[in-house]
């Protein structure tokens, strides 16, 4: 972690203060769409509307997950109030795994949530603000960094090159994801993490995104780099694409929504 790719020396640096109020993801309009039409191609309009009518009426009244405190090491009743909040949030989706599960088996319910991640997490992604307007200053993605996951939902340690060509990032904690994976839904985890390649790549293109470890494929942090190409044939090549390979059909899933981004110039089903 001593040096940058340019050669120049990485310093560790401190998370900056977030701008305005903590941002908190929500089933807004565009996220509402996109699952449901995600959801059809997997299960056929019929039986997927009968899933999302019994995931958000009567199983949010009967059949809501159960919040077990014990899956995780809470630090303290705060702490616990950050968790409970999030596992609020994504309660619809807990449930919407397992009537997946009653209807078609673990392994098949695993392979559609694992088809739904990416396009699900690249509709939330514009709820962050994780994006600056200039992409290619390193001081701009600390601070959209620290204005989208700079509460205690989130833990990273981050480190910056001198020359200002590079900033990585190494992340311990991430409650969503922590929550997903405590309540069975490993497939879908590790596809979340795996959206970041597609968000990159496609809206960032000045840029040079890579990853070998997720927290979502098992690994005990994430570690992100993001920097700048050293010359016009500095490009990103399928080492930094290393945590994908971790990944049951990660790799195949990513270089899809890319294709999708390349010929549409957006993320339409």
């Amino acid at each position: 972690m001593d040096f940058a790719k340019s050669g120049s020396m990485l310093e560790e640096v401190e998370m900056l203060t977030p701008r305005g109020a903590e941002r908190m993801p929500s089933m807004s309009l565009p996220v509402m769409k996109t699952t449901t039409k995600s959801l059809f191609r997997q299960t056929g309009a019929l039986r997927g509307m009968g899933l999302l009518l019994k995931t958000n009426t009567w199983d949010m009244i009967a059949n809501k997950p159960k919040w077990n405190p014990e899956y995780f090491d809470i630090e303290d009743e705060e702490e616990e109030q950050v968790y409970r909040k999030y596992f609020n949030l994504l309660a619809p989706i807990i449930m919407m795994y397992d009537n997946l599960k009653q209807q078609y088996g673990e392994c098949l319910a695993d392979e559609i949530m694992a088809s739904m991640a990416i396009p699900m997490q690249l509709a939330l992604y514009p709820q962050f603000g994780w994006m600056p307007e200039d992409r290619t200053d390193m001081e701009e993605w600390r601070q959209v960094t620290a204005d989208a996951y700079g509460n205690r939902a989130y833990e990273c340690t981050q480190w910056i090159a001198k020359d200002k060509t590079e900033f990585r990032m190494r992340w311990t904690k991430c409650i969503p994801i922590m929550i997903f994976k405590a309540y069975s839904l490993h497939s879908y985890a590790e596809n979340v993490c795996l959206t970041d390649h597609v968000y990159m790549g496609c809206l960032a293109p000045e840029v040079i995104f890579s990853r070998t470890h997720t927290i979502g494929a098992g690994d005990s942090y994430c570690d992100h780099t993001i920097r700048l190409p050293l010359n016009k044939d500095d490009r990103k090549g399928e080492a930094d694409y290393a945590d994908c390979l971790k990944v049951k059909g990660g790799r195949e899933r990513v270089r899809h929504w890319e294709e999708v981004y390349k010929r549409f110039g957006d993320f339409r089903l």
